[in-house]
């Protein structure tokens, strides 16, 4: 008798993340259902729209940096295509979310961020460098033998980044209090100076200048019944990281050439994420994001259009080697 674990088989239909009388998938595009996971085969672009608006907390991908690593590194348009995508993502993303990107070429970089930019909602927040080769690295040796290659005129790259963005939403406090009909003053008074005095502290939220903390947050709610999640992306902030990540290459892959860090994934997800949240990638590749969301116990919804790939995720997800 086989022990393998056998892939829940349930109907498209019953997908909870499907919009209605959405025709965007089918049965036969779901290859995998878990209580955690969701893996769907087909195109990016097509496929997010069987995804309800703002209900993913986190989007993580690792799309194509369009520099010929393989067959589906050399993409047309490269620019136009990835923003494409990235609009479509922003209206898959809850208000208190996070969006995070990896590529490793500065000139793409620069132009994908210019029109993020120009043509969505997005706020950016940091670049994290992921840095390849410092003390203690398993790789080090490894990643030493290319330091010393002469002949290169330039400084040798062992990192890549990832670029950080939440939403500002700010821009609700005032909507809502401009409709409740309450002035600025009276919400100001709820949290007074040392003397007595007004001070600017609910002006400050209102511009953006400030983000509400737990305690500036009662007399919003009091007032605007607008709550903390409302207006400040999640973030849990575990005093360990700045903006440069030390972490090993990840293992080969028998079937995909550039897999991430299966524990750098699971750093971006507890940073952004809490358990039970939903983690989107639609570019799966490998899969190592939902590993990494098992592990974390996240839900994680995986798109991914190359039909090798989608067997290898599903093969490993139901524990097959």
């Amino acid at each position: 008798m086989s022990n393998k674990k056998e892939p829940v088989k349930i109907k498209a239909k019953k997908l909870k993340i499907l919009k209605k009388n959405n025709n965007a998938i089918t049965d036969s595009d779901v290859l995998y259902v878990s209580e955690l996971i969701k893996l769907i085969k087909g195109d990016s672009l097509s496929k997010l729209d069987c995804i309800a608006d703002k209900s993913i907390q986190l989007i993580c991908i690792d799309p194509p940096y369009n520099i010929g690593k393989d067959t589906w590194d050399t993409i047309d348009n490269y620019n136009d295509f990835m923003i494409e995508i990235i609009k479509k993502l922003e209206t898959k993303l809850k208000d208190n979310g996070s969006f995070f990107m990896f590529h490793n070429n500065m000139e793409t970089i620069s132009e994908l961020m210019v029109s993020i930019k120009k043509n969505t909602k997005f706020i950016f927040k940091q670049m994290i460098v992921w840095n390849k080769r410092f003390e203690g690295s398993k790789k080090k040796g490894f990643m030493d033998g290319f330091v010393v290659k002469k002949e290169m005129h330039n400084f040798n790259k062992m990192v890549e980044y990832i670029l950080f963005y939440t939403f500002e939403n700010s821009y609700k406090l005032k909507e809502a209090r401009k409709r409740l009909k309450i002035n600025q003053i009276t919400i100001s008074q709820e949290i007074k100076s040392r003397t007595g005095g007004i001070t600017g502290w609910y002006s400050n939220l209102e511009t953006g200048k400030n983000m509400p903390t737990r305690d500036t947050i009662k007399p919003i709610e009091k007032h605007l019944n607008l709550k903390y999640e409302d207006i400040v992306p999640k973030f849990n902030n575990m005093r360990t990281d700045h903006s440069v990540w030390n972490y090993d290459m990840a293992k080969r892959c028998k079937i995909h050439i550039t897999p991430k860090p299966i524990d750098l994934l699971k750093n971006i997800i507890y940073h952004t994420t809490d358990e039970g949240d939903t983690v989107l990638d639609c570019f799966a590749g490998s899969g190592t994001i939902g590993y990494a969301s098992l592990e974390t116990k996240r839900k994680c919804i995986l798109i991914e259009k190359e039909e090798k790939y989608c067997e290898y995720i599903k093969q490993k997800l139901i524990g097959e080697k």
